[in-house]
């Protein structure tokens, strides 16, 4: 799953550990490692709002935990197939599908 947290002007996508990686840069984040950046972000919000509960077992527990307290604006999207397609099945033969001069055999990899 690929997460997209939104907070003011900065977005984040990418996977759990991605994502929390580069809210972990932030100004005054707290923490110096994934498990205490996750606790120090849940006791924040516990002593500053009414917020309590976070989930801080793992990187996707947390996520969904503040998606589902409404912290912050996050959405969730499946992540792309990891299936390969054949290039040839994808988008066929001529110079339409690849250019002038360029064959099939040229760009398989």
């Amino acid at each position: 799953m690929l997460y997209k947290v939104t907070i003011g002007e900065d977005v984040y996508l990418g996977r759990p550990e991605e994502v929390l990686a580069f809210m972990m840069k932030a100004e005054g984040a707290g923490g110096t490692d994934m498990v205490s950046y996750m606790q120090a972000t849940a006791a924040r919000l516990a002593e500053r709002t009414d917020i309590v509960g976070v989930d801080t077992s793992d990187e996707v527990a947390f996520l969904d935990s503040l998606m589902e307290k409404g912290v912050l604006p996050i959405e969730v999207f499946e992540e792309p197939s990891d299936d390969r397609t054949d290039p040839h099945e994808a988008i066929g033969d001529g110079p339409i599908a690849y250019g002038p001069g360029v064959e099939p055999h040229d760009v398989d990899v």
